[in-house]
C-alpha cells in the first residue's frame, strides 16, 4: 500500500475523530469535567482503531480508500490477538513517524499484518 493511500487513512479517520470530540464534548459537558474528557476520548480512540478493524478489517477511511487490513503471511482477516497488537503498539510515540523508512508502520509490522486493495 503506497504512502498517500496511508496518510489519506489517517487524515480521514482523524478528521472524523475531531468530529466524534466535539459531539461528545457538546454532549458531555455537563457530566464531566473538561480535563477528564480527554482520558475518555482517548479510550475511543483506540477502540475505534480496534472494533472497526477487528470487525471488518477496515476503519472508515480504509473503506473510502478501499483498503483493507490483512495477515501479512496469509493474506487472511487477521484475529483476535494480530488486531489487539496493532491497535496497542499506535502508543509507541513515533509510530506515525515509521512511514518516512518504512511502507509498513511499527504497527504493522509488529502485529504482521499489512494493508491490501480491496
Amino acid at each position: 500500500m503506497n504512502k498517500r493511500t496511508r496518510l489519506f487513512n489517517f487524515l480521514i479517520d482523524s478528521i472524523l475523530f475531531f468530529i466524534l470530540v466535539i459531539i461528545f464534548s457538546i454532549v458531555l459537558k455537563d457530566y464531566v469535567e473538561r480535563k477528564d474528557l480527554k482520558y475518555f476520548m482517548i479510550l475511543v480512540y483506540y477502540l475505534y482503531y480496534f472494533i472497526f478493524e477487528f470487525t471488518s478489517g477496515q476503519t472508515i477511511g480504509k473503506m473510502i480508500t478501499k483498503s483493507k487490513v490483512v495477515n501479512i503471511d496469509n493474506g487472511g482477516k487477521p484475529n483476535f490477538s494480530r488486531i489487539l497488537i496493532r491497535t496497542v503498539s499506535r502508543l509507541i510515540p513515533f509510530d506515525f513517524l515509521s512511514y518516512l523508512f518504512s511502507s509498513n508502520g511499527i504497527h504493522d509490522i509488529v502485529s504482521k499484518t499489512e494493508l491490501k486493495r480491496v
